[in-house]
């Protein structure tokens, strides 16, 4: 009998890969281009074949993304090998890096609003 999760295998894989890579990414690797380094999540294709991991970097620019996403590419043997030792899978998939720029935009919309207020107290 089938059982029916509330969602699905890719989604259940990209929690676990999250989980790992962040623990490995805050206590284990000593570049110090990942200082400051948060993983905010990890997206899985469906064929479970590429974990599409972001990041956030507190005052990034981008030469400071740039040079975030080179160590962790050059991390990225590890961080399978990582990923590997903690889920049991058939496949350990290949590691593509984003810069997450969800919570800038969050802070700009947040100082639109903070504008406006002042606008309307005038």
């Amino acid at each position: 009998m089938k059982r029916h999760l509330p969602y699905d295998r890719a989604t259940r894989l990209a929690d676990q890969i999250f989980q790992v890579v962040s623990q490995v990414c805050y206590s284990e690797l000593s570049d110090p281009r990942l200082n400051g380094v948060q993983i905010t999540q990890v997206r899985m294709t469906k064929d479970l074949r590429t974990a599409r991991v972001y990041f956030h970097l507190a005052d990034a620019d981008k030469e400071k993304e740039l040079k975030v996403v080179q160590a962790l590419r050059r991390a990225q043997g590890y961080l399978k090998r990582a990923v590997a030792r903690e889920i049991e899978m058939k496949y350990v998939p290949d590691f593509d890096f984003f810069y997450d720029n969800t919570s800038d935009v969050h802070d700009r919309i947040e100082e639109i609003f903070a504008e406006l207020g002042r606008e309307e107290k005038v």
